[in-house]
Protein backbone atom coordinates (compact mmCIF):
# COMPACT_ATOMS: atom_id res chain seq x y z
CA UNK A 1 0.00 0.00 0.00
CA UNK A 2 1.11 3.23 -0.81
CA UNK A 3 1.10 5.83 1.46
CA UNK A 4 0.99 9.82 0.46
CA UNK A 5 1.36 12.83 2.29
CA UNK A 6 -1.62 13.47 4.16
CA UNK A 7 -1.69 9.52 4.97
CA UNK A 8 1.65 9.95 6.89
CA UNK A 9 0.72 13.68 8.33
CA UNK A 10 -2.55 11.47 9.73
CA UNK A 11 -0.55 8.42 11.09
CA UNK A 12 2.32 10.91 12.88
CA UNK A 13 -0.53 12.69 14.58
CA UNK A 14 -2.34 9.71 15.98
CA UNK A 15 0.92 8.12 17.28
CA UNK A 16 1.12 11.28 19.23
CA UNK A 17 -2.55 11.79 20.47
CA UNK A 18 -4.79 8.19 19.24
CA UNK A 19 -7.77 9.42 20.44
CA UNK A 20 -7.66 13.04 18.66
CA UNK A 21 -10.64 14.20 17.48
CA UNK A 22 -11.65 13.74 13.69
CA UNK A 23 -12.39 17.79 13.50
CA UNK A 24 -8.80 18.03 14.87
CA UNK A 25 -7.11 15.86 12.58
CA UNK A 26 -8.90 17.68 9.94
CA UNK A 27 -7.88 21.16 11.33
CA UNK A 28 -4.54 20.04 11.06
CA UNK A 29 -4.04 18.16 7.95
CA UNK A 30 -6.28 20.90 6.27
CA UNK A 31 -8.94 17.96 4.79
CA UNK A 32 -12.33 17.53 5.96
CA UNK A 33 -13.17 15.34 8.82
CA UNK A 34 -15.08 12.89 6.41
CA UNK A 35 -11.68 12.09 4.63
CA UNK A 36 -10.07 12.08 7.37
CA UNK A 37 -12.57 9.32 8.63
CA UNK A 38 -12.53 7.51 5.73
CA UNK A 39 -8.38 7.57 5.91
CA UNK A 40 -8.62 6.26 9.30
CA UNK A 41 -11.13 3.37 8.59
CA UNK A 42 -9.18 2.42 5.08
CA UNK A 43 -5.39 2.55 7.11
CA UNK A 44 -7.12 0.00 10.10
CA UNK A 45 -8.46 -2.02 7.30
CA UNK A 46 -5.53 -2.58 5.36
CA UNK A 47 -3.31 -3.09 8.54
CA UNK A 48 -1.48 -0.06 8.76
CA UNK A 49 -3.19 1.17 12.04
CA UNK A 50 -2.83 -2.44 14.03
CA UNK A 51 -4.50 -1.19 17.06
CA UNK A 52 -4.44 1.96 19.47
CA UNK A 53 -3.05 1.81 22.79
CA UNK A 54 -2.18 3.86 26.03
CA UNK A 55 0.72 5.09 27.09
CA UNK A 56 1.43 4.76 30.63
CA UNK A 57 3.20 6.46 33.36
CA UNK A 58 5.56 3.20 33.93
CA UNK A 59 6.31 4.70 37.65
CA UNK A 60 2.50 4.66 38.75
CA UNK A 61 1.72 0.98 37.40
CA UNK A 62 4.84 -0.52 39.46
CA UNK A 63 7.06 -0.25 36.20
CA UNK A 64 9.20 2.35 37.33
CA UNK A 65 12.44 0.51 36.89
CA UNK A 66 13.79 -0.61 33.59
CA UNK A 67 16.87 -2.72 32.28
CA UNK A 68 17.63 -4.75 29.12
CA UNK A 69 19.08 -8.21 29.13
CA UNK A 70 21.26 -9.01 25.59
CA UNK A 71 21.07 -12.44 25.73
CA UNK A 72 23.27 -15.38 24.53
CA UNK A 73 22.11 -19.08 24.06
CA UNK A 74 19.46 -20.88 22.30
CA UNK A 75 16.48 -19.07 22.47
CA UNK A 76 14.01 -21.71 21.40
CA UNK A 77 14.94 -23.49 24.83
CA UNK A 78 13.69 -20.64 27.04
CA UNK A 79 11.22 -18.44 24.86
CA UNK A 80 7.79 -20.41 26.11
CA UNK A 81 4.67 -18.96 27.70
CA UNK A 82 6.08 -18.56 31.44
CA UNK A 83 8.50 -16.15 30.03
CA UNK A 84 6.58 -14.88 27.69
CA UNK A 85 3.66 -14.10 29.96
CA UNK A 86 6.23 -12.30 33.04
CA UNK A 87 4.72 -9.28 34.11
CA UNK A 88 7.53 -8.09 34.31
CA UNK A 89 8.88 -9.01 30.79
CA UNK A 90 7.83 -5.51 28.37
CA UNK A 91 9.55 -6.43 25.00
CA UNK A 92 12.01 -9.21 23.67
CA UNK A 93 13.38 -8.57 19.95
CA UNK A 94 15.92 -10.85 18.42
CA UNK A 95 18.61 -9.14 17.01
CA UNK A 96 21.67 -9.65 14.99
CA UNK A 97 24.95 -9.54 16.35
CA UNK A 98 27.05 -10.68 19.14
CA UNK A 99 23.18 -11.70 21.32
CA UNK A 100 20.17 -13.75 19.62
CA UNK A 101 17.93 -11.44 21.99
CA UNK A 102 17.09 -7.99 23.73
CA UNK A 103 14.73 -8.55 26.60
CA UNK A 104 12.87 -5.45 28.25
CA UNK A 105 12.58 -5.84 31.84
CA UNK A 106 9.97 -3.24 33.77
CA UNK A 107 9.59 -3.95 37.36
CA UNK A 108 8.87 -1.74 40.29
CA UNK A 109 12.79 -1.36 41.69
CA UNK A 110 16.15 -3.27 41.78
CA UNK A 111 15.27 -5.88 44.46
CA UNK A 112 11.82 -6.84 41.92
CA UNK A 113 14.96 -7.02 38.85
CA UNK A 114 17.44 -8.60 41.21
CA UNK A 115 14.34 -11.40 41.76
CA UNK A 116 13.57 -11.65 37.88
CA UNK A 117 17.19 -12.43 36.90
CA UNK A 118 17.81 -15.14 39.42
CA UNK A 119 14.60 -16.73 38.65
CA UNK A 120 15.94 -16.49 35.15
CA UNK A 121 19.45 -18.00 35.35
CA UNK A 122 17.72 -21.02 37.36
CA UNK A 123 15.25 -22.01 34.89
CA UNK A 124 16.95 -21.10 31.82
CA UNK A 125 20.55 -21.09 32.63
CA UNK A 126 21.49 -24.06 31.07
CA UNK A 127 20.65 -22.68 27.84
CA UNK A 128 22.04 -19.25 28.01
CA UNK A 129 25.96 -19.26 27.24
CA UNK A 130 26.22 -14.97 27.89
CA UNK A 131 23.85 -12.15 29.57
CA UNK A 132 24.82 -9.08 29.81
CA UNK A 133 22.41 -6.17 31.68
CA UNK A 134 21.75 -2.37 31.23
CA UNK A 135 19.99 -0.74 33.92
CA UNK A 136 18.12 1.86 31.94
CA UNK A 137 19.10 5.49 33.29
CA UNK A 138 16.64 7.72 31.48
CA UNK A 139 13.94 7.17 28.64
CA UNK A 140 14.74 9.71 26.25
CA UNK A 141 12.51 8.87 23.95
CA UNK A 142 8.75 6.94 23.79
Amino acid sequence: MELDRKDRQLLSLLESDAKAPAHELAQATGIPPSTVHHRIKRLEQQGVIERYAAQLDPKQVGRGFAAFIMVTGSPEKYLDDDFFEHDYVAEVAAVTGSYDLVIKIECPGLQEFNEFLQQFREKYGKYVSQTVTMVCTETLVH
